[in-house]
């Protein structure tokens, strides 16, 4: 090594480097993301101190030069095969501190497609064993092998990023399925398969191919791109079909092709049915350099463009995946922050991968992360899609169901995923829209599964849908063959008739009595653990509720908190309203802001459902200034409300949660089932559908146990 310079082999490249610059860059990127929450509690306390880079040194025990010498020797000699957490000096470098020395030392945002074993050898630094290099060019040959410099630099230091993406032989295994859905309807580049939401294919490749995907034999990857006559031939036909109310705009990645996604946002602005616009895009994770390319055209674009959408009470959301934490980089975290504060929302997908992120801790840390920095979490998909070459990632769906106890323990509710299947008719959501019947008879292979549709949900939209690989039960319900092993014959729920519930007239003076009642005392006051200071409730492992009118002392509150790095979520209430003790209310948030391990606070205000006009602008702007949507350390605000029947909705809701979400606040409502006023599907549908349609984010249904439910269900 030169005085002051470095070399590096890589690719079959030699590339000398200069360890000032090395320096510059780490030293930059400790001090703006050298947080606990973003390098861990470990790694923090190494480094803790008025220069972070030279405390690193000298727990080291090493000059800057030797090492960045030592850390490139490491990397230079790893690949996703084999992959180990960097040491030097005894001390272990986090992978995402080494992702800006990475961007050195392997430079490029480019994209590469991979054609031959030995391009795939030198980019991906690894060597394919003699006996397997036949096959895996089969597999190259077969499956398109695309990789983002990003994703090679992640893969180097993370196996379970290399998991996701790197080509292997067993690829080659013919088990499974070629497709595991078609849309029931096609209209060119529209695919159907609810009533009220299509999916509108823009592009048909992506920047890196998931070697999991569902679409993995999909002849689309060979096809040409939609062209803006098909964009505009599609647009016409939503224009026509007043029943479609949200749509999906998808790929292939629909961000690769601007001219498609615009014209498409353009057109579907216009239509007046339309309220949402979602935009499926894993570039997040395994491309976040496409988000602020060109000037950040597409960061300025899509939060301009929602601004324009949501004076027509409109709005953009962004579907994404994450499937590890070890995918997280301050890139990704910093995309959904800008997005959330700008009113976009986020929401995240997870594929269920064996070997990857099925013991459920993996996902306890992905979701409180993502969490934190503003997006909400959606699916968690069980098992991974049965298509051929992936078995490799199959689980049993117990596997799925026992991760899901896990989480349910040990993360927080608001970071709870649905757990869901996608079957060939749809997906259902595991023991709520859907369940396991029985195994099949014919294959062990497959099983039945309960899903919530019927014949008539899909002949609405679909005169000539005949059932496929299903079966009509006698309450009307779909049961579709589904190929999976449950792993547990526990899951299988048999038979049940639904039966049918008659709405019931509503009583105007019993809802205002209940009203009356929920408003009487905000708070729960429910606990699984003594806290031994009053106003503290423990009511989870993550969760605290503090009674901000009812504690002594803020100092004891605190420190509670601060003693037990489980908890992640604060909720404040008081018995009258959050918002009539606003002073104490913003002292509490700023205390409990310094705490590292909690990463939101919860505010539940019912005033926000019964006298939506105190949520005016200046409250509003008292709360988010609260918040903090980041990378590190970050704090998120939300607020929790609660409905108990579609008549509480009004135009009012719909411009206090503009206000919110465009300074990023998201609102969630709880439902409270309650006999003879909402326990029936048509009442719920409405509520649902209203929430949806102001962007309420709807959260958890209570059966019963809340106190207005013991009041107003023990008579009836």
């Amino acid at each position: 090594m030169a005085q002051g310079y470095l070399t590096f082999h890589d690719g079959g490249e030699t590339r000398s480097l200069s360890t000032d610059r090395l320096e510059e860059v780490f030293r930059d990127f400790l001090e703006r993301y050298g947080a606990q929450s973003f390098l861990g509690e470990d790694f923090f306390h190494v480094i803790d101190g008025p220069d972070r880079f030279d405390v690193l040194l000298d727990r080291c025990g090493c000059s800057s030069e030797e090492f960045f010498a030592d850390v490139a020797s490491q990397l230079e000699s790893s690949s996703h095969l084999d992959a180990k957490q960097v040491v030097v000096g005894g001390v272990g470098i986090p992978g995402r501190a080494l992702l800006p020395i990475l961007e050195e030392l392997i430079p490029g945002d480019d994209l590469i497609l991979i054609k031959h074993v030995e391009q795939y050898e030198l980019q991906a630094n690894v060597q394919v064993p003699e006996h397997e290099r036949v096959d895996l060019q089969r597999v190259i040959d077969t499956y398109p092998v695309r990789l983002s410099r990003h994703t090679i630099r992640q893969a180097r230091i993370s196996r379970d990023v290399g998991y996701q993406y790197m080509p292997f032989v067993e690829e080659l295994d013919p088990t499974g399925l070629k497709n595991t859905w078609v849309g029931q309807f096609h209209q060119g580049v529209l695919e159907q398969m609810y009533q009220n939401r299509p999916i509108f294919v823009l592009h048909m490749s992506c920047p890196v191919y998931c070697r999991f995907c569902f679409r993995k034999h999909k002849d689309c990857r060979n096809q040409n791109a939609p062209t803006i006559e098909d964009v505009q031939q599609a647009i016409e036909h939503i224009g026509r079909s007043p029943r479609i109310k949200e749509i999906v705009l998808t790929g292939g990645e629909p961000l690769l092709n601007r001219k498609t996604l615009t014209c498409a946002v353009e057109g579907l602005q216009q239509i007046d049915h339309i309220q949402t616009i979602r935009i499926a895009s894993r570039c997040i994770s395994y491309y976040p350099q496409l988000f602020t390319r060109d000037n950040r055209f597409w960061m300025n674009y899509l939060t301009g463009k929602n601004r324009e959408l949501q004076k027509r009470n409109k709005r953009i959301e962004i579907a994404t995946h994450f499937i590890h934490p070890d995918e997280i980089s301050h890139y990704s975290l910093e995309i959904i922050s800008e997005l959330v504060k700008s009113g976009i929302g986020v929401y995240t997908q997870t594929p269920f991968l064996k070997g990857c992120n099925d013991s459920g801790e993996e996902l306890v840390q992905l979701y409180r992360e993502l969490r934190g920095a503003g997006s909400e979490i959606h699916y968690v998909y069980i098992p991974c899609s049965p298509i051929q070459g992936n078995k490799v990632y199959w689980t049993p769906l117990s596997e799925g169901h026992r991760a899901a106890s896990y989480l349910r323990a040990h993360l927080s509710d608001r970071a709870m995923p649905i757990l869901c299947t996608a079957t060939k008719v749809g997906k259902i959501d595991w023991n709520t829209s859907g369940w396991a019947v029985e195994p099949d008879r014919e294959d062990p292979a497959y099983l039945w599964i309960r899903t919530p549709y019927t014949n008539e949900y899909f002949r609405e939209f679909v005169p000539s849908y005949v059932m496929q690989d299903a079966r009509e039960h006698r309450d009307g319900s779909i049961y579709t063959r589904f190929m999976a092993d449950a792993g547990d014959h526990r899951l299988f729920l048999g038979h049940f008739d639904m039966g049918e519930h008659p709405e019931v007239e509503l009583n105007m003076a019993d809802l205002r009595d209940l009203q009356v009642k929920a408003l009487e005392d905000q708070r729960i006051g429910q606990q699984i653990a003594e806290s031994g200071i009053p106003g503290v409730w423990r009511i989870h492992e993550t969760r605290v509720e503090l009674d901000v009118d009812q504690i002594s002392s803020l100092d004891d509150a605190v420190g509670y908190i601060m003693s037990d790095r489980h908890i992640t979520d604060v909720l404040l209430t008081a018995a009258g309203d959050i918002i009539n003790s606003l002073p104490r209310t913003t002292t509490y948030i700023q205390a409990v802001s310094g705490i590292p391990h909690v990463n939101a606070v919860r505010l539940r205000s019912l005033l926000l459902t019964y006298e939506p006009q105190r949520w005016d602008d200046a409250l509003v702007e008292i709360i988010s200034d609260c918040s903090r949507l980041r990378a590190v350390d970050p704090l998120r605000i939300e607020v929790e409300t609660q409905f108990i029947h579609s008549t509480e909705f009004s135009a009012s809701h719909r411009d206090v949660i503009a206000r919110c979400s465009s300074r990023g606040i998201t609102v969630y409502a709880n439902l409270l089932l309650l006999s003879d006023l909402n326990d029936h599907q048509e009442e719920m549908k409405r509520i649902c559908y209203l929430a949806r349609q102001i962007g309420i984010e709807l959260f958890t249904l209570y059966v019963g146990g809340m106190p207005l439910q013991l009041f107003w269900n023990s008579s009836r």
